[in-house]
């Protein structure tokens, strides 16, 4: 169906009524046709819906005689413009380009803001979350597998909190893959990227979503329902550091209900940060992930892309290099080579060698791995 303003503005409107979420919001709709229609229904009507009791049913016929639905329209009124503020949209389930892998759970957000786009390759999407304080180990494994996926074709999901979900949208941007960050506040309110550095490019290389009005505060009942969208758009979830509780724990619970592929990496038996990944492997089916091949092994027969597909590939020329800076970036390599290598081929001082590779990774040309190991982006 075709979804216009007034519909949306209901339905937005219908959303504000105390006791009604996603899942009666949507069940409401579904029902009547419209959010204009179930705000226009009489007790009755609206008690002869599954899910919806005598109480509830009161408090939507109160709501709609009252002053409440006329506050809570020019409210709703007012995200639309500051949406569109943001260059930002509000889709809905009754909208054609709502996300297939996100329609399928069986509790879809009724609606959700986005900035950016998504695209019909974004149904490849996978997850990949952890500790907000990880380890350089975690940060060189998210690193790593994005690194190693992107030539496939995925969309990297993720929650834009600080830690591993920063690392790997950072990942996916700097190997031009596309990228989706789902928040658990407004599409406006980023707190972890205050200074504007990471989130501009994930809107052009992809899309910020959230089932949060525009302006709402990150607070922590919001964490649980937005780690579902980002399982929901994936067809598997990387766990990559966490401890026995947290909202890496519960993206994976929830990717395990959604009939989602579970992977985790595994960690010290000596390290808090591990103890989740590591009970997930023993005690859940998490597949251990020691490199991308472990996730294409059990993802390949449902890619759409096949290897090598560069159908999310975001192209980016090579900045301007110095002819120092390109004589020794035409000895590095897809694979890590030691810098003591890199001096013996190009013939310049180890100084120097490091004073280059500091200059080409400050272009965003190369990676530095643990060891003084280097390799191209």
């Amino acid at each position: 169906m075709t979804v216009d303003t007034d519909f949306k503005i209901q339905l937005l409107t219908l959303s504000r009524v105390v006791g009604i979420g996603a899942a009666r919001l949507r069940v409401l709709v579904q029902h009547f046709g419209t959010a204009e229609r179930v705000l226009a229904a009489s007790a009755a009507e609206l008690g002869n819906v599954e899910g919806i009791g005598e109480s509830l049913a009161r408090s939507i016929v109160g709501f709609s005689r009252g002053a409440e639905k006329v506050k809570a329209s020019e409210a709703a009124t007012k995200q639309l413009e500051l949406a569109e503020k943001f260059q930002a949209s509000l889709i809905t389930l009754w909208d054609e380009n709502y996300p297939a892998m996100l329609r399928e759970i069986y509790d879809p957000p009724a609606y959700f803001f986005m900035r950016g786009s998504l695209t019909a390759e974004d149904e490849q999407g996978l997850a990949i979350v952890g500790t907000r304080y990880p380890t350089e180990y975690g940060k060189n494994a998210a690193k790593r597998l994005v690194e190693e996926l992107a030539p496939h074709g995925f969309t990297i999901v993720s929650g834009l909190a600080y830690g591993i979900d920063s690392v790997a949208h950072t990942a996916a941007i700097q190997n031009r893959t596309r990228t989706i960050a789902v928040l658990g506040s407004g599409t406006d309110i980023i707190y972890t990227d205050p200074k504007g550095i990471l989130y501009p490019k994930i809107i052009e290389q992809g899309a910020i979503i959230s089932e949060e009005w525009m302006g709402a505060a990150p607070v922590a009942e919001n964490f649980p329902k937005r780690n579902r969208i980002i399982s929901a758009l994936s067809q598997g979830t990387v766990i990559i550091e966490s401890d026995l509780k947290g909202g890496a724990m519960i993206t994976a619970k929830y990717a395990m209900e959604q009939n989602r592929e579970v992977f985790a990496v595994p960690g010290s038996i000596f390290s808090k940060k591990s103890r989740g990944t590591n009970a997930l492997i023993r005690d859940s089916g998490a597949k251990l992930v020691m490199s991308a091949e472990d996730i294409l092994n059990e993802l390949r027969p449902k890619l759409r892309f096949p290897s090598g597909s560069t159908a999310t590939k975001v192209e980016r020329a090579l900045p301007e290099m110095t002819d120092d800076e390109s004589k020794l970036y035409s000895f590095l390599q897809d694979e890590p080579v030691h810098i003591d290598e890199l001096a013996l081929q190009s013939g310049l001082d180890i100084s120097d060698v490091l004073v280059l590779l500091f200059e080409l990774e400050m272009k965003e040309c190369i990676t530095q791995l643990p060891g003084k190991f280097f390799q191209k982006r």
